[in-house]
């Protein structure tokens, strides 16, 4: 089944144009955020395909488990199937965040934030579940590091480095898509969206395309948006288990203990 499977990645990646851009990731990695400054710089920016729609496909590439309106893909799939030969014509951007607190934030989406959502008995059932849970974001990361080479050209973008050194790394991303906007804007659509100043719009229902589940901070799209918050949300025994987890991770990820 897996090679009939990459005959048809192999097949379908002639459906993309050459050279196609996207953004890749686990869900609750940063995505959103990332998208949002990217369609305004993409809108700010003199590119002949601007005002097209898929100019950048963002996509999770079969890791989430249910989308909001309900539907649930299957699970074992992203453990079946891990070639990524559908990309092979295109340009990726794959963006991570540490697991830990992808983990987290994943647990809130899934069971609060989805039509017919996930109920789990608490958050270590989740974290410590083989398919769902934690060892999903690791099998994740490291299919794509054996498969980064598959794309025509490909970037690892960190939610961190997004945090902490926001215009800098933008800017890779301003020319890595080759938006070709300077710099001042990339520092006026940075500090514009702040992840402060989106919860605000998105409490406001101000943001396109977000689907309201509740003002509680967890049932937002912009959550907390820390490094580290899952020190106050894992319990201890969760954090162990993770931490063992996360030593299967490849070390090309630069995630630490």
């Amino acid at each position: 089944m897996k090679f009939w499977r990459d005959i048809k990645d192999f097949i379908l990646s002639y459906y993309y144009p050459k050279n196609q851009y996207f953004i890749v990731s686990f869900p609750k990695t940063g995505r959103t955020w990332l998208n949002y400054m990217l369609k305004q710089m993409v809108q700010q920016s003199n590119h002949p395909l601007k005002d097209n729609e898929n100019f950048i496909f963002n996509e999770h590439d079969n890791s989430e488990i249910i989308i909001e309106n309900g539907t649930r893909n299957n699970p074992l799939d992203l453990f079946k199937f891990t070639s990524r030969y559908i990309y092979r014509r295109g340009k990726v951007l794959f963006l991570v965040r540490d697991p830990r607190d992808v983990v987290v934030s994943h647990f809130h989406q899934v069971t609060k934030r989805a039509k017919n959502p996930f109920v789990f008995n608490s958050i270590s059932d989740f974290v410590k579940d083989d398919i769902l849970g934690f060892k999903r974001i690791i099998q994740y990361y490291n299919l794509w590091y054996y498969q980064k080479d598959v794309p025509k050209d490909f970037l690892l973008i960190k939610y961190e480095d997004l945090l902490n050194h926001g215009v800098e790394t933008l800017s890779e991303i301003n020319k890595f898509f080759n938006i070709d906007i300077s710099k001042d804007k990339v520092k006026k659509i940075y500090s514009e969206s702040t992840a402060d100043k989106m919860r605000k719009k998105e409490k406001e229902n101000k943001l396109d395309g977000f689907v309201s589940f509740g003002k509680d901070s967890n049932n937002l799209k912009v959550r907390n948006a820390k490094i580290g918050g899952f020190i106050n949300e894992l319990s201890e025994e969760d954090i162990l288990f993770c931490n063992k987890e996360i030593k299967l991770l490849n070390s090309y990820y630069n995630y630490k203990i």
